[in-house]
């Protein structure tokens, strides 16, 4: 009986045939529908844009865990992420599993992000890939995404991701891991306000346009909300600051599968001054350049 609830899921959970699809992490990116390859600026651009990592100016701690999505613990997801900055740039790790004893994917990457003349970001990240299914024996293969980013000006940033374009396979029937490009620009017309709009395109499936905002009504209150295509979904959530602690929560709502909800926890060792830093980072960028 766990072996046809084993089948069932896999045909009817997985959007496309390709395995490790590009599942939002982090409660903060999951309440901005996704939308978060043009900001990136903490320990999450590991699974969004590596290059984000280049803004990170404090080491930081991320953990996330969806115990059941949809009321569904076969797909319980959860992640860890680090990061630590260095004078030659950022380096990250995270860890990522998806399933059930039945059924597991298990994803530990490796990333880097860079600075150049204070404006343009570029990373990369090496993926290790392992796949196990319960009497099926397990397989594992190796990856590489890569990403930009760019402060077109002191209010406007775009970035791009593409993941896997080493286009790699796993297992002896050469299963395509997920191939999956992204790209968007993030606004922010005053210190406490982000405009973000995006687009996500699997090769597997149709363009995903999204939009999202986040506005700081206190120093340690952030809202969000996002609204997304094909799938068509919506989300929202709330994070909460004090010293070195963030703790974001996301609802998240999909057509087909209905109404979820999502948390993760952030320790960041600038404390008040990361968060400070993050939100004037692109005009403090400009203000040097033309100094």
């Amino acid at each position: 009986m766990k072996h046809y609830l084993l089948i069932i899921l896999i045909l009817a959970v997985k959007v496309s045939i390709a395995q490790f699809e590009n599942t939002d992490i982090g409660a903060r990116a999951v309440a901005l529908c996704g939308a978060f390859t043009s900001m990136s600026d903490n320990s999450l651009a590991i699974f969004y844009n590596p290059s984000g990592l280049g803004q990170n100016k404090f080491r930081e701690l991320s953990v996330f865990y969806s115990p059941a999505p949809y009321g569904l613990k076969e797909l319980s997801t959860a992640a860890l992420t680090y990061c630590e900055p260095f004078r030659f740039g950022t380096f990250g790790a995270g860890i990522k599993t998806y399933g059930y004893e039945l059924y597991r994917e298990f994803n530990f990457i490796l990333s880097y992000g860079n600075v150049y003349k204070k404006r343009i970001f570029y990373g990369l990240n090496l993926n290790y890939y392992n796949l196990n299914i319960k009497d099926y024996n397990s397989a594992s293969s190796f990856g590489l995404d890569i990403g930009a980013m760019i402060y077109i000006t002191d209010f406007m940033r775009w970035g791009v991701f593409a993941k896997n374009v080493s286009g790699s396979t796993i297992g002896l029937s050469k299963e395509k891991i997920a191939q999956v490009y992204r790209t968007g620009f993030s606004v922010q017309p005053r210190g406490d306000l982000f405009f973000i709009l995006e687009a996500e395109k699997d090769v597997m499936n149709p363009v995903s346009v999204r939009g999202a905002m986040e506005y700081s009504i206190l120093d340690f209150l952030d809202l969000r909300a996002g609204v997304s295509t094909n799938p068509s979904t919506f989300s929202g959530g709330i994070g909460f600051c004090y010293e070195i602690f963030q703790l974001d929560y996301a609802l998240y709502n999909s057509f087909d599968l209905g109404l979820t909800h999502q948390g993760s926890l952030t320790i960041n060792f600038g404390g008040k001054g990361a968060r400070k830093s993050a939100r004037e980072l692109l005009k403090n960028a400009f203000k040097s350049i033309n100094n």
